[in-house]
């Protein structure tokens, strides 16, 4: 044997090891030690390697096996036929080719159909019918046999113990997944920190781990969800397509994924599309969408190797979190004077973006995580939220501790312990003033376009800009004085700041980035105020009286409109034309005055997003989860435990035709 293949046969080896290693952890004990993404990149490795070099490959390879060793504590259950995995594909190329093999094994001239589901991120598991009633469920295991899980599964609420309608088969095994939403996630992470236990890492293994209790009351109390999505054997009933299963499961009553499609392969690529851009809107994980060939003769046809079905695969997402080395740590300084821990990482890719940096949100979570300068990390990235560091990969022994400061890093202040936070309450604190000018001029500001970060550090440093008065204050001749500035862009910024000269009295009490006042609180004051000098005039007791106004806002409003140098810069702001309009809005006899509405589920006339703003238009609060202070519950198709919560707590539920309707917009 040559150097190189030598080298490369101990590789294929460390590379078999690792991922049996994986595998265990990930399957048996619901541990898993590394990414998806790093996962997928090792067996991408070995399956490269043993198609380059066939006789380097094992007969028990992890490319031929499905899943990991059954736990001892339970029964085994065979699985008839065996539960498959998936392969994977990663792009649009890779889906091509998938179409084009599919239309070959089919012998198919014209376009083929597929059907589109969302890759659930839960356990797989078989429920099997005998005559409409349940007998057995049980997980997927290594493929060939797996635990049987009867009883536990018996507790999952959304799951029929006996099917709806007539006419049931002698025997019905279907599969599906077993998962947790992120609300009932948080709730039992926070029970589990309450009690002193570990919290676990995430919703698939959170709900591994409940599904494999030995108590079944201990499950029970878990809120675990199911979707199914494929038969596994059906006797005297003959299905023939995709689009037959799941008219099949309606009938029967078996909760399928109602986030599908059927169509041709351009279809499915528009249906991974959409679900990478608004997978952060669901109420669980995915990590993908599974793509099968909906005609069953096609499956028949095109077979399965001993670990796949040849005609499905799953379309993996680019991952949203990865592992990687902290290299070090420094203070970021925002602009109310919190100083916020942020890692610098050895930079990585995560779904598609470089990622360098990481918030650690606050010492307290430092402490919590355990965390120290050398460790290796996992990072999340979820759409347009800043990373943040999740939990400890690896610990490196004698890593560097991450100390909190005394002082403020800009200015040398004592900082302030305030809850959990450290805040620097120099208000002269260079880095603060900054940070709120570029507060002021941003989206959640004045949304002033052209007017980024870089452009205030310039015209800070040279003193054109102090305060947001100053903004105002600018001429054609400043700008054109910075480097790299051109007319056009300085006559585009001109022509952005002129057009916030006047805004409502909510959005400029937003912009002001007063400390504890976001856009819905600014909103719920102005309404309340109606006009600036209304709200420079009212005292601590008038604003605690505002509902949703408590005592630390009403301290910080109070504050802000006391304040000499604020107002000198807001009297400066009116000198250079700047004025702020009367608040209109809904009279607090309104139906959405002073309500707070939760959306669940699938809407399908609007998105979440343009449902709740057609709340707080009208004076209501849109919240993310579901209390005893909620109003309405506005549940749209496959609404999961925040609907449950809902009806326990008797709170009103509107569909989303009701809801639309109550605004008057119908």
């Amino acid at each position: 044997m040559t150097g190189r293949k030598a080298d490369i046969k101990a590789r294929y080896l460390e590379l078999c090891g690792l991922i049996e290693k994986y595998n265990r952890h990930y399957y048996t004990l619901d541990s898993p030690l590394v990414s998806d993404a790093e996962y997928d990149g090792l067996m991408r490795e070995l399956l490269t390697i043993e198609r380059k070099y066939p006789s380097l490959k094992r007969e028990d390879s992890p490319t031929q096996r499905v899943g990991d060793d059954i736990s001892p504590v339970f029964t085994k259950v065979l699985h008839d036929p065996p539960m498959l995995s998936l392969g994977n594909i990663f792009t649009r190329e890779d889906l091509l080719e998938f179409d084009r093999r599919c239309a070959k094994s089919a012998g198919s001239e014209g376009p083929l159909l597929y059907s589109g589901e969302l890759k659930f991120d839960g356990l797989a598991v078989e429920v099997v019918y005998r005559n409409g009633r349940m007998v057995q469920g049980s997980t997927r295991g290594n493929g060939a046999e797996g635990e049987d899980v009867t009883a536990n599964l018996s507790t999952v609420r959304t799951l029929p113990l006996f099917l709806k309608g007539s006419g049931h088969p002698d025997y019905l095994s279907v599969r599906g997944e077993v998962f947790l939403t992120h609300d009932e996630f948080d709730r039992l992470n926070g029970e589990r920190e309450r009690e002193g236990e570990p919290p676990f890492a995430n919703p698939r293994n959170a709900a591994a781990g409940s599904l494999r209790q030995l108590d079944s009351r201990v499950t029970e109390r878990r809120n675990l969800d199911i979707v199914f999505y494929g038969v596994g054997r059906v006797s005297g009933i003959d299905i023939r397509d995709q689009e037959g299963f799941y008219r099949l499961m309606d009938e029967y009553g078996i909760p399928g994924s109602s986030y599908r499609v059927i169509g041709t392969v351009e279809e499915i690529q528009a249906f991974h599309a959409h679900w990478y851009e608004h997978r952060h809107e669901l109420e669980f994980d995915i990590d993908g969408v599974v793509v099968k060939a909906s005609d069953f003769a096609v499956r028949e046809a095109m077979g399965a190797t001993s670990k796949a079905p040849r005609w499905a695969a799953a379309w993996k997402f680019p991952s949203a979190e990865a592992v990687t080395l902290l290299e070090s740590v420094e203070f970021s300084i925002g602009r109310t004077g919190v100083v916020t821990p942020v890692a610098n990482l050895r930079p990585i890719n995560i779904g598609g973006v470089m990622v360098k940096r990481a918030t650690l949100h606050n010492f307290s979570e430092v402490k919590r995580l355990g965390v120290k300068t050398g460790d290796t990390v996992t990072v999340k990235r979820a759409g347009d939220v800043i990373p943040k560091i999740t939990s400890v990969h690896q610990a490196q022994e004698g890593g560097g501790g991450i100390v909190a400061p005394e002082r403020c890093p800009s200015c040398g202040t004592q900082l302030r312990q305030e809850d959990i936070f450290l805040r620097c309450v120099n208000r002269d604190c260079e880095t603060v003033r900054v940070e709120r000018l570029k507060f002021f001029v941003s989206k959640d500001g004045m949304d002033i376009e052209y007017f980024g970060p870089e452009l205030i550090n310039r015209l800070f440093a040279a003193g054109l800009v102090a305060t947001a008065a100053d903004i105002y204050g600018l001429t054609r001749e400043n700008l054109l004085g910075l480097e790299r500035m051109g007319e056009k862009l300085a006559d585009k910024i001109l022509e952005s700041i002129g057009s916030r000269r006047r805004v409502p009295l909510s959005h400029f009490i937003k912009a002001m980035g007063i400390k504890n006042v976001g856009e819905h609180i600014a909103r719920v004051i102005a309404r309340k105020a109606k006009t600036l000098e209304t709200l420079i005039s009212m005292t601590m007791e008038d604003l605690k009286g505002i509902h949703e106004v408590g005592p630390q806002v009403a301290e910080s409003v109070y504050g802000f409109f006391h304040d000499d140098p604020a107002m000198s810069d807001i009297a400066r702001m009116r000198e250079r034309g700047f004025s702020v309009s009367d608040e209109e809005g809904p009279s607090e006899e309104s139906a959405f005055a002073g309500k707070t509405f939760v959306f669940t589920g699938t809407l399908a006339k609007r998105t979440r997003k343009e449902c709740e703003k057609m709340v707080t238009d009208r004076g209501g609060r849109a919240a993310g989860s579901v209390s005893a202070k909620t109003d309405f519950v506005v549940a749209g198709e496959s609404a999961g435990s925040k609907l449950k919560k809902a009806q326990e707590l008797g709170i009103a539920v509107l569909s989303e035709d009701e809801f639309i309707e109550m605004t008057g917009e119908g």
